[in-house]
């Protein structure tokens, strides 16, 4: 007899939004995540910088220049298991 293989499928996080800085944050949402800005979009020209923090490997970090009022979203590199939160820090 022929053993059975089992595939385990990746645990799932809830998803949410990270700490907002100047409008811009980060969002996940299972092992995806975005920047974004909203409302107006973003309050001051420069540099927003999000890391999401991957569950079981490591964290994944993006940064994007912004024009004043930007409302881009950037898809940030997905976790192979799962995000548990995105950090953004804003450089002139």
């Amino acid at each position: 007899m022929g053993g059975a293989s089992v595939a385990i499928a990746p645990q799932a996080s809830a998803g949410g939004d990270g700490n907002k800085v100047h409008n811009c944050f980060g969002r996940w949402y299972n092992t995806d995540w975005d920047q974004r800005c909203s409302g107006t979009g973003a309050k001051y020209a420069g540099t927003y910088d999000s890391e999401a923090k991957c569950s079981l490997e490591p964290d994944n970090r993006e940064a994007h220049w912004r024009a004043k009022n930007s409302k881009a979203t950037y898809n940030g590199h997905d976790c192979d298991w799962s995000v548990t939160g995105v950090q953004t820090w804003f450089y002139q």
